[in-house]
């Protein structure tokens, strides 16, 4: 069980270390905040494409969303503190103009205070070993139950919900080592849960506590806007840039969380701490150093946050305590170097079926690092893969974006390039004005072959510009899921802060980031990628194909709409591409394993949130029927052995060993893939056998 298991059964809240300058009293903090609700306030009423009301109305949505947001599944306000904020139910409007922070602050100290209150309840309860032959259930969703009544009830919640981390852990540890028996395996769980709880709880509780729950405060405030306009706090503001440019500074580890301990999962080949030689796969980090050299315990901790504290500065120095596989404890010291993450860079293989050769090229972002002119650009790289594959006389194209969830703007217009002659990709409209966001290419696309495009229900912003950008323009086929993930909007990010005068002694303050949606995209047809998504020519079935993940399942989403369309002149292929669509989805709708996919998400749809045992062989019935649908699922969805793709390289020039391994991975995966082996036929279909 990870760590993230564990907090649907806690308060729920944005991770962020707020840093507000220099002076960080109590009144300056105060007042930083203020100034912060300010800017946010007035740049959401200003600049957002479609401001809410900020009233009575959104006040009550606020207050009711903030108390989800820190005590979701109501184990920690008891109804007694509900009844006593009630008093801001219809204020915090009023806060937000003025500003004032009296909410917050009241619902932060009563947090914590329940906080406190339940460190001794849980730890006491996992003291005792628990019986798992009692014939009791749990909802592990309480987010409809009603808040408890007292400490007693209270107790009574984490008893059950307690008992049921208990028992998964048990399960879990015993299906891992089925020689351990259920008191042994019990003891392990509770002392494992235990572990994990209190590292989070030390974090609940630490001095960054009320920065944590102010910046999950303005993330309601701002996400009730829309789903996309949010608040970063400065640290995080620093990280979403470095993930976006594919370049950042650290030390080259990729992480792992696994019963509340921080564990190396890979050293990335030719990083700082591969070239150290002090660090290796399997150590767990026990403490790291902070900015002021601190060596901080990271038990417990968030991933992401123990992510932001490993990176740093170019050139800075890190120390880490981590336990090595030997036991013994060591304390290394690390330099930071750059680190250019290439994992989710654009790749291509060579798929071969008969006499056909089709090319297979993957993109998982559409990543830009804008301040380098040497720095990646996934148009680019899409474009060097394409010329591979042109090279290999390939006789169709596949992109892959599956999982793809967008990114740059400029970059999905340069690659939209590569396949169609001119003509706009898309419309933006603002507040104000329609404006066409057309190609650069010179009318010279890269290739002009057929094309077919990959998308799921991941495949989100950019992803969807492209593929609606294809399926217009009727320059390929899209294929995927009933549909993409629906988001039509631009965000811009807004630095708030004001410059210091270092001669007069006066700090710079950085009050954090926001990011505001400002524009709305539509298809060059008129309608709108937001809210539906784009609805691929030929739909396959997917494992999460009735998940709640899309734009359409977030109620404060901008609603789906339409505008004139664009001047374009589509392909004369349209005709064509439909009845290729319809003979492809009769086949597909026929296909026994396809078959499989929807019946059984069906099942898993109308069994998607069971009450659960608290026995534990009614549990394990229980676990074992939902895994065998996901397993048939799984199944499902992959090749057999001898029905298999097969792929090989697109280059002859081999990549490092570190990148080899992953590339090899890849390649691995896609030949049992069987909606990719799908699109290979598709594509069959369209140049003839």
């Amino acid at each position: 069980m990870t760590i993230a298991k564990y907090w649907r059964f806690l308060p729920l809240l944005a991770v962020g270390v707020t840093a507000f300058g220099h002076n960080n009293t109590d009144e300056q903090k105060e007042l930083n905040r203020k100034n912060t609700i300010r800017l946010v306030m007035k740049h959401i009423r200003e600049e957002h494409y479609a401001p809410k009301a900020v009233d009575d109305a959104f006040s009550k949505v606020i207050w009711k969303k903030y108390l989800q947001a820190l005590d979701a599944n109501k184990n920690t306000f008891l109804q007694s503190d509900i009844t006593a904020l009630q008093q801001y139910e219809t204020k915090i409007d009023d806060e937000l103009e003025t500003p004032s922070l009296d909410y917050f602050n009241a619902i932060f100290n009563i947090s914590m205070q329940r906080l406190q209150e339940l460190q001794p309840v849980y730890r006491a309860l996992l003291s005792q070993p628990m019986n798992f032959k009692v014939k009791e259930t749990i909802n592990p969703d309480r987010s409809e139950a009603a808040f408890p009544a007292d400490e007693a009830a209270r107790k009574e919640v984490w008893r059950k919900s307690l008992k049921y981390q208990v028992l998964q852990k048990m399960v879990e540890i015993q299906q891992q080592d089925k020689t351990k028996s259920d008191k042994v395996a019990e003891q392990e769980a509770r002392k494992a849960v235990l572990t994990a709880i209190d590292g989070l709880f030390k974090n609940l509780l630490s001095q960054s506590a009320s920065d944590d729950r102010f910046s999950a405060y303005m993330n309601t405030i701002t996400l009730e806007m829309d789903p996309h306009t949010s608040f970063m706090a400065p640290a995080d503001a620093g990280m979403r840039e470095a993930m976006m440019a594919h370049r950042y500074f650290g030390l080259g580890l990729e992480l792992t969380a696994k019963d509340g301990a921080i564990i190396i999962k890979r050293v990335l080949s030719g990083g700082t701490a591969d070239q150290s030689g002090l660090l290796h796969v399997d150590d767990h980090i026990l403490q790291l150093s902070d900015d002021k050299g601190k060596m901080v315990d990271v038990a417990g901790m968030n991933i992401v946050e123990v992510s932001r504290m490993v990176r740093g500065e170019n050139n800075t120095t890190l120390k880490l305590l981590v336990r090595k596989a030997s036991g013994v404890e060591k304390e290394v010291t690390v330099k930071r170097g750059e680190i250019k993450e290439d994992a989710n860079a654009a790749k291509s293989a060579v798929i071969t079926q008969g006499t056909k050769k089709w090319g297979l090229v993957q993109l998982s972002e559409f990543y830009l690092d804008a301040k380098r002119k040497d720095g990646a650009h996934c148009a680019v790289d899409v474009a060097k893969e394409v010329q591979k594959l042109k090279d290999e006389k390939v006789d169709g194209i596949i992109i892959d974006l599956r999982g793809n969830p967008g990114g740059s703007l400029d970059q999905v217009i340069d690659m939209t390039g590569l396949f169609v002659k001119t003509g706009p990709v898309l419309l933006g409209k603002d507040r104000i004005a329609i404006q066409p966001y057309p190609m650069q290419n010179g009318d010279t696309p890269l290739y002009e072959g057929p094309l077919a495009v990959m998308i799921d229900e991941g495949s989100a912003s950019a992803s969807e510009i492209f593929a609606a950008a294809i399926q217009d323009y009727h320059r390929g086929i899209i294929i995927g899921s009933p549909s993409s993930y629906g988001k039509g909007t631009m965000q811009n990010t807004v630095p708030m802060g004001k410059m210091g005068d270092d001669t007069k002694g006066i700090p710079n303050i950085n009050y954090g980031s926001l990011v505001l949606t400002i524009k709305k995209f539509y298809r060059i047809s008129g309608g709108t990628t937001q809210l539906n998504g784009v609805i691929p020519d030929i739909i396959i079935p997917s494992k999460k194909q009735n998940a709640k993940i899309r734009e359409r399942d977030n109620e404060t989403a901008l609603i789906c709409d339409s505008i004139p369309k664009a001047y374009y002149v589509p392909s004369t292929t349209g005709e064509a591409l439909k009845a290729l669509a319809a003979q492809a989805q009769h086949r597909i709708d026929q296909d026994s394993a396809f078959n499989v996919v929807k019946q059984d998400v069906e099942w898993l749809r109308l069994h998607g949130a069971p009450v659960f045992s608290l026995e534990k062989n009614t549990y394990k019935h229980q676990i074992d029927e939902i895994q065998s649908y996901n397993n048939a699922i799984d199944k499902a969805l992959k090749l057999p052995a001898n029905q298999q793709l097969a792929i090989k390289g697109s280059s002859n020039k081999q990549p490092s060993p570190d990148k080899l391994a992953k590339y090899e991975e890849w390649m691995t995966n896609c030949r049992t893939d069987r909606p990719l082996a799908e699109t290979v036929a598709i594509l069959t279909d369209m140049t003839g056998k």
